[in-house]
């Protein structure tokens, strides 16, 4: 079966898809019965700080030795920090670094969409010191505060995270149990397997940032540096403290100590007064590009509005299934990809009056033309892409979000622009009413 015959029904089932994801569920009141989320993935539309508001934690930094807290560790703090956050799920968090007039040096974390006050805390604010506990005897419990024995030599630290290679850390279950699994240097893996084969049947405790968070039972000699941390059985809970351990532990240990000073709800910087406004331009700006192609192109123009809405609906679904963070420029990125899928079009038909004005009956004109501008628009959306891969690779997390949101939006616009206008042409143009050269606007 060729494409030309399976493309109608494929971009149909896309269409439908779209439609299912972005069916506002609570307004229409169906939400009891049409489900917000299929196979893990919740379909939901995530607004940026500008829009809706959020969470503020506001750290002091403290330095972990008596010295004076660097420029350098506290913005490799901010960095560290940014990564963590980011690893839960949340997009484009704002986080800076501020001094204050006594010269105190603070981590201000602004994050959108996010109401776990208490998962917040414990991520931004620990600062990730693993260390792996010899009990010398005792009874270590979960949660237990081993500071005073480490420094009384009641227990000892036989190495800590500073062992755990780069890149090995990864989620992992065994059986029933949660956990985080990673790989350790040669120097850590020989100590944990001197001490696993001398410990058999005995807790072998592992502490993070001064507390217990497990103390299992060695089973058997551990030899090799393949090490998994369990949590306990698989709950959304537990899957939370997963989530935590494993940003934590995947983007390093924090160089300063970090105190919290203040935790507060924010309100959107620009207010919903402000969406709604730029919801409404951007309505406007796509209805006039409509009428336009309708005006101008006549039946080509028709056909190139209702790929346009294919594409807004596809865009949409999009960002609520990944999750995709709406700000400001991410809007405005969006409403500019709108006027490169129109570009696309306008080439092409273009190209196609140019064909048939050559002497081409309707059916070849069409397929040299988009043939012929196929060139032009594949180099302008590299061009653009290869653009926006930069800012993204390279920008802070507002330009990353606009540079996401734009890269998406070549991509889906390219596939709207040739394959579904292309389509609904042929389609059109098989029929006898669909042949009439006055419905293509075209003077010879």
């Amino acid at each position: 079966m060729t494409w030309r015959r399976i493309a109608p029904w494929v971009i149909g089932v896309i269409a439908l898809v779209a439609i299912f994801i972005n069916v506002p569920r609570i307004t229409l009141g169906v939400d009891e019965w049409l489900p917000d989320e299929v196979l893990g993935v919740q379909f939901r539309t995530v607004l940026g700080l500008d829009l809706e508001g959020g969470l503020r934690v506001t750290l002091e930094a403290q330095s972990q030795d008596d010295q004076a807290v660097t420029e350098e560790q506290v913005e490799t703090a901010r960095s560290i920090i940014e990564r963590r956050v980011a690893g839960i799920g949340v997009s484009e968090p704002q986080v800076r670094t501020e001094t204050g007039g006594d010269g105190s040096r603070r981590i201000v974390v602004e994050i959108p969409g996010v109401s776990d006050e208490d998962q917040v805390r414990q991520l931004v604010g620990s600062t990730g010191q693993l260390q792996f506990i010899d009990p010398l005897g005792q009874q270590l419990t979960d949660g237990q505060d081993i500071r005073p024995l480490l420094e009384s030599g009641a227990v000892r630290e036989l190495f800590n995270g500073g062992e755990i290679n780069d890149g090995s850390v990864a989620p992992a279950a065994d059986g029933n149990l949660v956990g985080v699994q990673f790989t350790l240097a040669d120097r850590g893996s020989d100590i944990w397997c001197d001490f696993t084969t001398a410990n058999v049947n005995r807790p072998g405790p592992i502490a993070l940032d001064g507390a217990i968070i497990t103390a299992p039972t060695i089973r058997g000699a551990i030899c090799g540096g393949e090490t998994l941390i369990t949590v306990g059985p698989a709950s959304e809970a537990n899957e939370a403290e997963r989530t935590n351990l494993y940003n934590t532990l995947r983007f390093g240990a924090l160089p300063i100590s970090l105190i919290e000073q203040g935790f507060e709800t924010v309100d959107p910087t620009l207010g919903a007064d402000f969406l709604v406004q730029a919801l409404v331009a951007g309505g406007v700006g796509l209805l006039l590009v409509l009428l336009f192609m309708v005006a101008y192109y006549r039946m080509p123009g028709v056909l190139a509005a209702l790929a346009l809405i294919f594409y807004t609906l596809v865009m949409y679904a999009i960002f609520r299934t990944i999750g995709v963070t709406l700000t400001l420029a991410g809007v405005a990125a969006f409403i500019l990809s709108i006027g490169m899928a129109v570009d696309a079009n306008i080439l092409i038909f273009e190209r196609m009056k140019e064909e048939i004005r050559a002497g081409k009956t309707l059916g070849p004109a069409i397929e040299a033309g988009f043939n012929r501008a196929w060139s032009s628009i594949l180099d302008s959306n590299v061009s653009s892409l290869l653009v926006a891969g930069w800012l993204y690779w390279q920008g802070t997390t507002v330009v990353k979000g606009f540079a996401l949101v734009l890269i998406i939006g070549v991509l889906v616009s390219m596939f709207s622009a040739v394959t579904v206008t292309r389509t609904m042409l042929r389609y059109v143009i098989s029929t006898s009413w669909g042949r009439r050269l006055e419905l293509y606007h075209v003077e010879r």
